[in-house]
């Protein structure tokens, strides 16, 4: 069996790929792929004896996980939002410059990828780095109708944000401090990250996930080839 180590960004998606994307990849090869999610780390308080987990504020926090992740020897994966990406990111100024949200992305998994092989030296079929468009949310607005039955009393909220989106595909859904998948999500249901966001995505289904984002699609292809 081969083992991929999924460095997530947050909490929600470490339970999506734990409860979700692992069994869906599980079952369509034949359990030779299992993917281990593990959320960054973002400081320690030695102190007090406390990790605290979660949130991509600076890429330096982020090598150190991928750094121990890939001592195991294993394929290590990222799943880390293009939203409100840091500053520090490797390539960071010449993918701003690029194009379309796709072409910014693609160039940053570039720039993460030569530098992860730069920096620690592993063989570049060992890292496999995936950037979201535009953030984890994003994987919501496959189907919007699902929310509702976990959302009873916000039907009419639900309705209101299919009409605002009509048109959109979901990995095109902007970056906008109030325009973000999360955001839009916020404004209609009060959405809180957490263990809830499962269920939904539960009901949505890679499926439609994989014919909804193409960029997520070519993700958990390469995923599924190990």
């Amino acid at each position: 069996m081969k083992i991929i180590r999924v460095i997530c960004e947050g909490q929600s998606e470490n339970r999506f790929v734990k409860e979700v994307l692992a069994p869906y990849i599980s079952e369509r090869t034949a359990y030779s792929v299992q993917l281990v999610p593990i959320t960054l780390t973002t400081s320690v308080d030695r102190k007090a004896g406390k990790v605290y987990k979660g949130g991509l504020v600076r890429y330096e926090k982020a090598i150190n996980d991928i750094r121990k992740s890939l001592a195991y020897g294993d394929v290590v994966t990222t799943m880390f939002d293009f939203y409100a990406i840091p500053v520090d990111f490797p390539g960071y100024d010449a993918a701003m410059g690029a194009g379309n949200a796709l072409d910014k992305v693609c160039r940053l998994e570039e720039s993460l990828k030569e530098d992860i092989i730069s920096r620690i030296g592993v063989s570049e079929d060992l890292f496999i780095p995936y950037i979201q468009l535009h953030e984890f949310e994003a994987l919501f607005y496959c189907e919007l109708n699902a929310l509702k039955d976990f959302y009873p009393d916000k039907s009419e909220g639900i309705d209101n944000l299919i009409n605002e989106v009509e048109g959109i595909e979901p990995e095109e859904i902007d970056q906008g401090s109030e325009t973000a998948p999360s955001k839009r999500l916020l404004r209609y249901l009060n959405y809180r990250k957490g263990g809830m966001v499962v269920f939904p995505l539960q009901r949505i289904g890679i499926d439609k996930m994989r014919e909804k984002c193409p960029h997520f699609n070519e993700w958990v292809e390469r995923v599924m080839k190990g």
